[in-house]
């Protein structure tokens, strides 16, 4: 790589044909009065270059989703490499806006990740893989001589109590069996089943036998599997050396990045997975925004010296007297399961008190007092915890305050 960016000729709007070697690996600024360039030369030549001839690289896919300079008036820009810009433009703050985004670069990334990037399982943090034609095709010629292949689509959207329209549709389109519930039927013979539940029903493409010269014919069966299935094949194997004539292993191939372990499945990767402006990207916790809001437990109790019963509490339901009510009676049934004094300063008791005061006692019950009937016991329910209220409240408010 160069040490200098060559720039030769350059007559961007009011440039006049200069000449300019830009040193590479330093901070370069490019000064002078107003209107001599400055700007034309940062801007519509090298940038304008740089993202030109990056963007000319790419895919006819990928160039859709970016916007693409015009060539710029000059005679040749040596040492350039793909360059990213903060436009001079002014804007309202936006919460949503990032360097990423203000540079552009965001766009590029988004396109990289959707065809480069490498899922992982959100449940496992497994990576998860996907399986082309190709590799499907190698992985049964790979399979011994004379094994018998049997080829299946699963049919997902055939799992209804009525299989008659479902056949009917197989029959129309040329095929002749179908595999229902693990089990091969001829579509032309008539066949009852449960209607009361389910079936799994998969169509039989095709059945071969692993040889030479089966390539193309074994290539056409499974786009036409994957035709019918969308993304699934199910192969069913049997070795030439089987002592069980009826014995058939069944082997899954999915062209999905899936997860076999927890059949976790995710589809085609597109830029919109990796933009926090879609809801297939957006995280679901902060809508995209980057920002959560989270309860500030030292603002529900202002001041520790002074005790629950003087008021240590900001509650919000002091203008409703009811539920202000029926709320310190939670309080005190809290304080009556751990046998504090609400007299005392709240800094000075117990820390588990404190802690499910804020943040609820999960799923231990505590008596409440109330009864629902004259002979019947105290109803016993968990506290929820003054920041969990607060958060659902907040979650359910329509108010914009």
């Amino acid at each position: 790589m160069p040490d200098f960016i060559k720039i030769r000729g350059a007559r961007q709007h009011n440039l006049k044909n200069i000449d300019v070697d830009i040193p590479r690996h330093q901070l370069v600024v490019i000064t002078g009065v107003s209107g001599s360039g400055k700007s034309s030369l940062a801007f519509n030549t090298l940038y304008a270059e740089g993202q030109r001839r990056y963007v000319e690289s790419l895919s006819a896919y990928a160039r859709q989703f970016l916007d693409q300079l015009e060539k710029p008036d000059v005679d040749f820009i040596e040492g350039l490499s793909p360059a990213i810009a903060i436009e001079q433009r002014t804007s309202a703050p936006n919460p949503r806006s990032t360097i990423a985004t203000a540079t552009e670069v965001y766009d590029y990334l988004r396109i990289l990740y959707a065809a480069a990037g490498q899922p992982h399982d959100p449940e496992t943090g497994d990576p998860i893989h996907r399986t082309t034609r190709s590799d499907i095709v190698a992985a049964l010629l790979a399979l011994p001589e004379d094994t018998k292949l049997v080829l299946l689509a699963p049919l997902h959207d055939a799992e209804t109590l009525d299989l008659r329209p479902v056949f009917d549709r197989l029959k129309r389109q040329g095929f002749v069996r179908v595999r229902v519930d693990g089990e091969i039927h001829e579509l032309d013979t008539e066949t009852k089943f449960d209607r009361k539940k389910p079936h799994t029903v998969e169509a039989v493409i095709d059945r071969l036998v692993v040889r030479d010269g089966i390539r193309a014919r074994l290539v056409d069966s499974i786009e036409t599997a994957l035709r019918w299935s969308g993304e699934d094949l199910l192969v069913l194997t049997q070795s030439p050396d089987a002592p069980d004539r009826e014995a058939w292993d069944s082997r899954l191939f999915t062209t999905a990045f899936a997860n076999p372990k927890t059949g976790y499945r995710l589809g085609e990767l597109t830029p919109k997975h990796f933009s926090f402006n879609s809801h297939l990207g957006a995280c679901p916790a902060c809508h995209g925004l980057g920002v959560e809001l989270e309860v500030d437990p030292t603002l529900l109790v202002p001041d520790g010296e002074l005790s629950i019963a003087n008021g240590a509490i900001k509650s919000w339901w002091a203008r409703n007297k009811k539920l202000k009510a029926l709320h310190d009676r939670q309080i005190l049934a809290l304080a009556q399961h751990y046998k504090v004094d609400l007299d005392l300063p709240y800094r000075d008791l117990p820390a588990d008190f404190r802690h499910d005061l804020v943040h609820g006692t999960g799923e231990v019950a505590i008596k409440t007092g109330w009864k629902t009937g004259a002979n019947s016991r105290s109803v016993a329910k968990p506290f929820e915890g003054l920041a969990v209220q607060a958060h659902r409240l907040h979650e359910e408010s329509d108010s914009e305050v």
